[in-house]
């Protein structure tokens, strides 16, 4: 069997297109008002507010810790209803949407935070100006609009007036929420939401790929890693707040574990250079306080490819590469244990959570050859092992507890979730494909963008149908399944058109990300886990777009961030947060 050791081997419909492949607006030219927006699914939308834009991201193999001084930022200002389009003097757009200063003096980090205390400049109100650059009316104008503006919207006809209309009403409503009531979890779930910074992507670094490879949501700050670096932002502003030195020159990050542990000590998984075919196969520990590495260990000494998770506990950092699992102190980085499969000729692959560390191996001289094995994760011992006796293909660790095993046949209806219990005792066998859709399962809980979820012994994640599965707006569903008995406990169509999908587990529901369409703006939406109810989350602003389903979206400590998968098209991370 072939294993599929990352598990992220399945390309995702929804990825936007590449920088210089924009997309037509499928509503064709009926709408002019909308001025060009990297956020947005068309290329089009309003600026971005309130966005902390900087120059550069410095990665040049030197330390990257707290004291170093870095870019100068640029405050936007959050464009005022019914205000003409603010630029800074001097300023103009990139081409990839930005907005890119004047050359000015670097100012010392002191007066930068300073500057960003200061009142946001505003421009005088210029309606007509305003009708041409394509910024929406406030809500006065939305109630009685110009003359000039009457003929604007006349001359685009019948269809686009309705849309103008549509759009005014969404601006000007109170609240911007479409649900009635509050559910459990993040403050100001149903509230509007407002977009408070963005970090700008980073073309430096050694490593040239801007796929995401893992994020955290830190106390007071915001974690992305891929091969330009791991990254610090704060929650609450996105400056840099530090960055981790790799363990020798051009080394790139190749992966992160999902979590760190109590005390702040997180891992990263990097290669010795840029090149796809080295071996992901260096592990650091890093403090998260301040972005120091405490040290870094080898899991192989081959040169070729070699892939890798890596996870932490409180007492150990563990990592499972193709050839062996390995266990070290997580204080000082001595070795632990080892695990090297159920046979001699093995190929492993698996990941860490709680107590656990679940393995799918794969063993030439083993019977059965493929096994899902449990181990201990203080001395590395089997705790339990089950044959995966349908002969897989591929075999993708989705959670090591509950323990859940995702295996790929020669066709999609051979593709199956296989649960056990916490003593290895079988107890769900779940077909990912069925007459009304397929199980979106294929990132698990050790993916950079995991799209099911474990809580307790219940798996959440949505059903594709074709049309919604490559963006053409086809229906979508939630769906619940007991992992003790593999049956569906509930399946909820969401109300939502568009692209949508699973991003996280919060206050006891399963979160769905909606893009932006026209008269729906970009929003979440909560499915309750005990029995599917939706509750439909306040509107995040106009130009979002499709950002919030491009990847991961964190949620705590009052904030929401988007952290896209890929940073050239949406930037390193946005911050969001509910209005009062």
């Amino acid at each position: 069997m072939a294993q599929d050791p990352l598990g992220d081997g399945h390309p995702q419909p929804w990825y936007p297109q590449q920088a210089g492949h924009q997309q037509a607006d499928p509503q064709g030219p009926e709408a002019p008002y909308l001025p060009y927006d990297p956020y947005h699914p068309y290329g089009q939308g309003q600026q971005q507010p309130d966005a902390y834009v900087p120059d550069a991201h410095p990665h040049d193999g030197q330390s990257q810790h707290p004291q170093q001084q870095y870019a100068p930022y640029v405050v936007v200002p959050q464009q005022p209803a019914g205000e003409e389009l603010y630029v800074p003097a001097g300023a103009e757009y990139t081409a990839d949407g930005y907005i890119q200063p004047a050359p000015e003096p670097e100012p010392s980090p002191a007066a930068d935070v300073e500057a960003a205390a200061e009142p946001a400049p505003t421009a005088a109100p210029a309606s007509s100006r305003r009708a041409r650059r394509g910024v929406r009316p406030g809500p006065a104008e939305s109630a009685a609009p110009g003359r000039r503006a009457l003929l604007v919207r006349t001359g685009a006809g019948v269809a686009a007036l309705g849309v103008l209309v549509a759009a005014g009403l969404m601006v000007s409503a109170e609240g911007g929420g479409s649900a009635s009531a509050d559910g459990s979890g993040e403050p100001g779930f149903t509230s509007a939401h407002s977009r408070t910074w963005a970090a700008r992507a980073d073309a430096g670094g050694p490593g040239g790929d801007d796929t995401l490879v893992g994020s955290w949501l830190l106390d007071g700050a915001v974690v992305r890693a891929d091969a330009t670096g791991v990254r610090a932002y704060g929650l609450t502003d996105g400056r840099p707040v530090w960055a981790v030195e790799p363990p020798a020159a051009g080394a790139v990050p190749c992966g992160l574990s999902p979590t760190v542990n109590r005390a702040g000590l997180g891992a990263v998984l990097f290669r010795p250079q840029a090149d796809p075919k080295s071996p992901c196969a260096l592990v650091t520990a890093v403090d998260t306080k301040d972005g120091r590495a405490a040290w870094t260990k080898p899991l192989t000494d081959t040169k070729g490819p070699y892939g890798a998770r890596v996870g932490v506990t409180d007492d150990k950092v563990i990592a499972v590469g193709d050839s062996h699992a390995v266990a070290w102190q997580s204080a000082d980085g001595a070795d632990v244990w080892q695990y090297t499969g159920q046979g001699k000729f093995c190929t492993l692959s698996g990941g860490v959570s709680g107590g656990t560390v679940l393995v799918a191996s794969s063993c030439a001289d083993s019977t059965p050859i493929d096994q899902a094995v449990a181990l201990n994760t203080a001395d590395g011992k089997v705790s339990w092992w089950r044959g995966l006796n349908n002969r897989p293909k591929t075999a993708t660790v989705l959670s090591a507890e509950p323990p859940v095993v995702l295996t790929t046949g020669e066709k999609p209806e051979d593709d199956r979730v296989f649960a056990w219990g916490p003593a290895g005792d079988p107890t769900a066998e779940i077909p990912v494909a069925d007459a009304d859709g397929r199980l979106d399962v294929a990132h698990g809980t050790f993916s950079a963008t995991p799209g099911v979820f474990f809580h307790d012994r219940t798996m959440v994640t949505t059903v594709t149908t074709a049309a919604s599965a490559n963006g053409a707006g086809g229906p979508v569903a939630v769906v619940g399944h007991d992992l003790d008995t593999g049956k569906q406990r509930w399946r909820t169509p969401a109300r939502e058109k568009g692209a949508a999908r699973a991003v996280g587990v919060d206050g006891g529901a399963l979160v769905l990300a909606v893009d932006e369409r026209r008269e729906q703006p970009a929003h979440l939406s909560r499915f309750s886990l005990d029995g599917g109810h939706e509750t439909v989350g306040g509107d995040f602003p106009s130009g979002t777009g499709s950002l919030l389903v491009s990847g991961r979206v964190l949620i705590g400590g009052g904030r929401i961030v988007a952290v896209p998968e890929h940073s050239t098209n949406f930037g390193t991370a946005t911050g969001f947060r509910a209005k009062e």
